[in-house]
């Protein structure tokens, strides 16, 4: 299913042949779980699909926040390090990627083979759940994202690993 028109004239990521991030399988919406934060560690998917071919999850993990592509094999990024990642590609995501493995943990008891990527949304300037414990005085009162934000940056991410091997 097609973006549209407001989507289509601001997404690349349709522009290269994407089926259409908003939509589930059945061409409906898709409902993102929104995020909430917690003082207690849990692993909660948020959201996940494909773009541009890529798998992609959203998590919470309670106190914050996480987003992960998985790499394919023959993919330039396939088993390199996070920090070598960046010898390849200025991938620009949220505070730069602080995750590589070949696994991702979805929940308590889930595990996804595979080489992943990620990046957190636990930065200075981010808020924390942790706050919540607190003095009021020493609460940063930092930036809650949303699940639709971190979309956002998990679309142009897609693009960016995508373009970068079609070099």
């Amino acid at each position: 299913m097609k973006c549209g028109d407001k989507e289509w004239k601001h997404c690349r990521v349709e522009k290269m042949g994407c089926t259409g991030c908003y939509y589930d399988e059945k061409g409906e919406k898709k409902k993102m779980k929104e995020m909430i934060y917690s003082t207690e560690r849990k692993i909660e998917v948020l959201d996940t699909g494909y773009c541009l071919g890529l798998l992609y999850y959203i998590l919470n993990l309670g106190t914050h926040p996480v987003a992960y592509i998985k790499i394919p094999r023959g993919h330039k990024l396939y088993n390199k390090d996070y920090d070598d990642i960046y010898k390849e590609i200025d991938l620009d995501v949220h505070g730069g990627l602080t995750y590589s493995n070949n696994y991702l943990c979805i929940s308590e008891k889930q595990k996804v083979e595979g080489w992943f990527i990620g990046w957190d949304y636990a930065h200075y300037g981010d808020y924390a759940g942790y706050e919540e414990m607190m003095p009021k005085q020493f609460r940063t009162n930092g930036k809650k994202w949303t699940t639709k934000e971190i979309f956002a940056e998990v679309k142009e991410a897609c693009y960016q690993i995508q373009k970068m091997q079609d070099k």
